[in-house]
């Protein structure tokens, strides 16, 4: 039985992990941007002022990424009903 194995240079493999790199991180940020505007298009259906307040007073005391994109979310969206 003829059998080839085929060696990867540490050389030759690093371009091929930087290329596996990059699109794993490309994926991520538009998985990311993806989730980004579904989270945006769910908290527009909070549309008065007494609804923002009351999602703001959950998020009062929670320390995390997440609940600081959707403080920010409800913010940009009450300043541009304001205007």
């Amino acid at each position: 039985m003829n059998t080839t194995t085929t060696h990867t240079t540490p050389a030759a493999s690093r371009p091929r992990q930087i290329l596996t790199t990059m699109r794993d991180e490309l994926r991520e940020r538009r998985e990311a941007r993806a989730a980004k505007r579904k989270l945006q298009a769910e908290l527009a259906t909070y549309s008065t002022r007494a609804e923002v307040d009351d999602l703001m007073a959950l998020l009062h005391h929670q320390e995390s990424a997440q609940a600081d994109q959707i403080r920010g979310i409800l913010n940009n969206n009450l300043q541009r009903r304001a205007s």
